[in-house]
């Protein structure tokens, strides 16, 4: 199973032929398992130029599915992943991606994204999976 941050999706929308832009196109293509979670819905939505764009953007993050937050397991998870990430001299620039990486390992997701952070991640937290091309 694949959860697509954000960072991912940005590449696939604006075609820009990257390895991760090329690894969502196949993704999407052999319809692999790819899920969402609410931040990224959240911050994929949040950058539409326009409404027709919105529009778009709503649609597709309504056709795939939902990884949910666990409202208090993944809160505390990803508190203890910038800990952990801190105390190893690992920089963690944004804490929502701690949220996003505590989902996908409850769930037992890979990350593709293309990301600072979640690169970081996977040198801290052995049981963290993440893919960048």
């Amino acid at each position: 199973m694949y959860l697509i941050d954000t960072s991912a999706w940005v590449e696939y929308f604006r075609r820009t032929e990257s390895p991760t832009d090329l690894l969502v196109t196949r993704l999407m293509g052999e319809q692999a398992p790819v899920v969402l979670t609410e931040p990224v819905i959240m911050e994929v939505l949040a950058g539409a130029r326009d409404q027709s764009e919105l529009i778009k953007l709503e649609r597709l993050t309504e056709g795939l599915p939902l990884v949910r937050v666990d409202a208090v397991r993944d809160f505390v998870n990803a508190a203890h992943t910038f800990r952990a990430a801190r105390s190893r001299g690992v920089t963690v620039r944004k804490m929502l991606d701690c949220l996003i990486a505590a989902v996908a390992m409850r769930a037992g997701a890979t990350v593709v994204h293309r990301d600072a952070d979640f690169a970081n991640l996977t040198k801290v937290i052995p049981t963290f999976e993440a893919r960048s091309q």
